[in-house]
């Protein structure tokens, strides 16, 4: 099987090669067109949240985002269970983006059923051990307070290796606003958005901002590349430990993408900022 194109463009990626590449070059369109979809989204209820007098309206609009996110989820949810390929299987598994523990329950057991139909494939056997070590530390953290919840409270330290070993805390980027970044090489959704969070950096890294990149990776060699092929040129850190990471238990991160960003006197101010949402964020407080 041959893949080409840009990771962030996946509608006009070309798969061929095997039966399976028909699957995935239906699956990447999907996704394209979903997260182009949510993404917009996202904005809408970004802007109306911000028009007094709107409440109604956008308890209606989010009812709707959240059915499409479940509408996409039960998509790749459906491929994993049809497929005939352990690749596609994988993949379509490493899409989903959990939504509290029963949604985490079903995709849990997509997951077994994979291992039942692949057991010897590697991708499915590190997919299923991803997998459940997610499930473990989103059960032990479940009455954890959300990111939202920290909202105007100082943010939680912690201190992990950079890539090249050197050790890093969140408390040294005090005095300036910092972008605390959840995310890894293997997430679907965190390659999508990285262009976003670039436009982002590039925008205000001369006005008294910074990213800390936390990776959920396994794997150092799929860091380090992802990090060089997604241009992400902030500080990176990462224990190595997947969702055993000692900054995910901290801040009870059961799913990824997540972000939360740190004003300069190291409290919390915003949470969970996607696409346009970031930089619309950062003009609001950076001037």
């Amino acid at each position: 099987m041959q893949i080409k194109g840009d990771y962030n463009d996946l509608e006009h990626v070309k798969i061929t090669g095997s039966d399976a590449s028909v699957e995935l070059q239906k699956m990447f369109s999907e996704l394209s067109a979903k997260n182009t979809e949510l993404t917009n989204q996202m904005m809408e209820l970004d802007s109306l949240s911000k028009v007094p007098g709107s409440d109604s309206l956008l308890q209606t609009k989010q009812k709707q985002f959240e059915q499409n996110s479940k509408s996409l989820n039960g998509y790749f949810m459906q491929v994993a269970k049809d497929t005939k390929s352990p690749v596609v299987g994988a993949l379509a598994i490493s899409m989903l983006r959990p939504n509290g523990n029963e949604e985490l329950g079903n995709i849990k057991t997509a997951v077994a059923d994979l291992v039942k139909k692949f057991p010897g494939n590697t991708m499915v056997k590190e997919l299923h051990e991803q997998i459940n070590s997610m499930g473990e530390t989103a059960q032990a953290n479940a009455d954890a307070p959300e990111l939202s919840d920290l909202i105007g409270k100082p943010a939680p330290d912690f201190t992990l290796p950079t890539v090249n070993g050197k050790k890093v805390s969140l408390s040294s980027f005090k005095g300036k606003y910092v972008l605390v970044d959840f995310w890894a090489s293997w997430c679907g959704p965190c390659r999508k958005e990285n262009p976003n969070v670039v436009n982002a950096y590039n925008q205000f890294k001369n006005k008294n901002f910074t990213i800390l990149g936390v990776s959920l990776d396994n794997k150092k060699e799929n860091w380090e590349k992802a990090i060089a092929d997604d241009q992400l040129t902030w500080t990176h850190v990462s224990d190595l430990k997947g969702w055993e990471s000692e900054a995910a238990r901290l801040y009870n991160i059961n799913a990824i993408p997540a972000n939360l960003l740190i004003d300069p006197d190291g409290k919390v101010v915003a949470a969970d900022l996607r696409g346009a949402a970031l930089t619309d964020k950062l003009k609001e407080l950076i001037h």
